[in-house]
């Protein structure tokens, strides 16, 4: 396997796989924070191939980045695992789901048998390498397949357009499908496929996608703890779960998933057993081993790719002078790139910006992009049991 880098020149810097291995690393665990794409794809890709302990971790996250450089290795020396990645959990604080060779492993499995079918001798990633999405999909897949890994430092959707080839795999996410749609421009990409992930894709947007450019689309379902979940194709509406993964409903219809791809050990301020199951926030319909999602859980919502509560999000407001109380709902829209914006209402004794909420937002939870749309309300009410309602 080849990884090579595209400048914006047109240049072009080129790295061995098998150039990667040191065996002085075997065993080390190695602390990666968010860097370029090339100086994480090498890393990452070096201490993987060496047998090292890589931990991934994104320094824009700046809870998370004080976390690790005060920890340091020294508590995860012991641990056995070949891989560390963080995502955002239920109180705000990401957690680190460890990957043993075998999570790895099988995942890869799985991922080789939906994609080795199809005639790929180059993958294009616009992803990045530091989260569970781009290693596997991007990294590994194109390792697996013993084919070139080719990638841009900032892929603009003209460039990403001109590097869809025949035969060429585009791991990507769905803010460049919207943006390759938005050129308003034809290519034929028969001989292409694209995979999509860290968000659903609207049905209509998919369709219209596959349409335009008469193209393979493969959207993956998963996360950090679980590993891959499932795929559906084109604008299917029902995911397919992978190969060994087994999913089911539980008494409240969210989906529960068990495999050989999730972390078994959790870590937060402690290390905690998942016995390779995960409870999801995500509400499903199960139809014939396949599901299809039918929206979150109110108290959990996945922002950019990241999980936030909500409730944690309103008290960071609810410490900023002048507001009394806040009420964070996340809106679905189809129609802008980020399909998710986030609805802020407030109680506030003097004015409040969006660029405010953003500041804070960034310095409590690290750099976010989100959009952000801002009500000012004479009053959150609430019931009874204390739950906030929605102004009108």
């Amino acid at each position: 396997m080849r990884v090579v880098i595209v400048n914006d020149d047109c240049s072009e810097k080129m790295y061995e796989s098998r150039d990667l291995i040191d065996t002085t690393l075997h065993n080390q665990v190695m602390l990666i924070p968010s860097k370029s794409k090339e100086e994480n794809a090498i890393e990452i890709l070096r201490a993987y191939l060496s047998g090292a302990k890589p931990i991934l971790y994104d320094q824009e996250n700046l809870s998370l980045k004080e976390k690790m450089e005060s920890l340091g290795e020294k508590p995860f020396a012991d641990s056995d695992f070949a891989a560390m990645f963080f995502t955002s959990g239920s109180t705000g604080f990401p957690t680190g789901a460890f990957k043993s060779h075998e999570n790895i492993e099988t995942d890869m499995e799985a991922l080789v048998r939906a994609f080795g079918h199809f005639r790929i001798n180059k993958v294009v990633a616009t992803v990045p390498f530091i989260h569970i999405y781009g290693f596997l999909a991007a990294l590994l897949l194109p390792l697996k397949l013993g084919v070139d890994l080719v990638f841009k430092e900032h892929f603009l959707p003209h460039d990403l357009l001109s590097f869809a080839k025949p035969h060429h795999l585009v791991v990507t996410t769905p803010l460049y499908i919207k943006s390759l749609l938005r050129l308003g421009e034809s290519k034929d990409l028969s001989e292409t496929i694209f995979i999509s992930s860290t968000g659903p894709l609207p049905v209509e947007i998919a369709k219209e996608f596959t349409d335009t450019f008469k193209t393979t689309l493969i959207q993956l379902f998963g996360s950090t703890e679980t590993g891959s979940i499932a795929f559906k194709k084109q604008d299917d509406s029902f995911w397919t779960p992978f190969g060994g993964v087994k999913i089911s409903l539980n008494s409240e219809g969210l989906l529960h998933v068990s495999s050989s791809f999730i972390s078994k050990t959790l870590w937060q301020e402690g290390f905690t057993q998942t016995g390779g199951a995960i409870q999801s926030f995500d509400y499903a319909v199960v139809e014939n081993g396949k599901f299809q999602l039918i929206g979150r859980s109110s108290h959990i919502v996945k922002i950019a790719g990241k999980r936030y509560a909500t409730s944690h999000i309103e008290e960071i407001l609810e410490a900023m002078e002048g507001i009394e109380k806040a009420l964070v709902h996340v809106k679905h829209t189809n129609t802008e790139l980020k399909d998710e914006v986030l609805l802020v209402f407030l109680e506030a004794t003097q004015p409040v910006s969006i660029k405010e909420i953003k500041r804070i937002l960034k310095q409590k939870l690290g750099k976010i992009n989100l959009p952000i749309e801002l009500k000012i309300v004479d009053k959150i009410s609430t019931t009874l049991m204390g739950k906030k309602c929605m102004p009108l």
